[in-house]
């Protein structure tokens, strides 16, 4: 029993929930949703050439990808303020083309 107690107390030190060990900021649910949801949209409706090789849940998941950018880079508060849209935008322009090139990778089976 004493053991069990030891690995319960020491199991969150051990695990990690993001690679960098940073805690991302905190986002609503809806605006997640929402973001990947407009951002799938729009990639789709754009015919953006990599999603030829890629299903519909492997573009929300580099949309999802890049909201993970936003929650490592600037608050909620922050993103919703139109005056770091610019710095939203930047964000985005240079973490799309990463997101994709781990979705590929991913679904070809090479990881890292």
């Amino acid at each position: 029993m004493k053991k069990f107690l030891v690995i319960i107390l020491l199991l969150p030190n051990l695990l990690w929930a993001h690679p960098d060990s940073a805690t991302p900021y905190w986002y609503p649910s809806n605006f997640i949703y929402g973001y990947i949801n407009g951002c799938a949209d729009q990639v789709e409706k754009n015919q953006i050439p990599f999603t030829s090789m890629m299903w519909p849940e492997q573009v929300r998941s580099v949309c999802g990808c890049v909201v993970d950018a936003f929650r490592h880079s600037l608050t909620y508060e922050e993103i919703t303020d139109n005056a770091t849209n610019a710095e939203a935008v930047l964000i985005a322009t240079a973490t799309f083309p990463v997101c994709v090139e781990e979705e590929i990778a991913r679904a070809s089976g090479r990881t890292n």
